[in-house]
């Protein structure tokens, strides 16, 4: 997350190919993680606490807009300035998600 909203940070005006890469690989990163806990939670429930799905949900379906938004405007010449602003939106966003809930 720290490589997606720094790239966004550097530039308003275009999008650097490191904020497509970046999302994709905290959307491919989120999965497995998800399902490595999954599989932990089933195998030993006593030690491990149940999954919050809410969570998961609302996480994987704001970086799936950030990965879209990114590779929509990946080949353009400028990044419009409501594009930019809602990625780095939703990614403070996921950010504060991941710490706060």
């Amino acid at each position: 997350m720290a490589g997606l909203l720094g790239g966004l940070l550097a530039s308003h005006q275009k999008l650097s190919t490191g904020v497509a890469h970046s999302a994709l690989l905290a959307f491919i990163t989120g999965l497995g993680l998800v399902g490595i806990r999954y599989s932990l939670v089933d195998s030993d429930p006593a030690n491990w606490e149940s999954i919050d799905n809410a969570k998961i949900t609302a996480k994987t379906l704001i970086i799936a807009t950030i990965l879209f938004l990114a590779y929509r405007f990946n080949k353009k010449p400028s990044l419009p300035k409501n594009a930019w602003l809602a990625m780095v939106l939703l990614s403070v966003t996921n950010i504060v998600i991941a710490v706060v809930w």
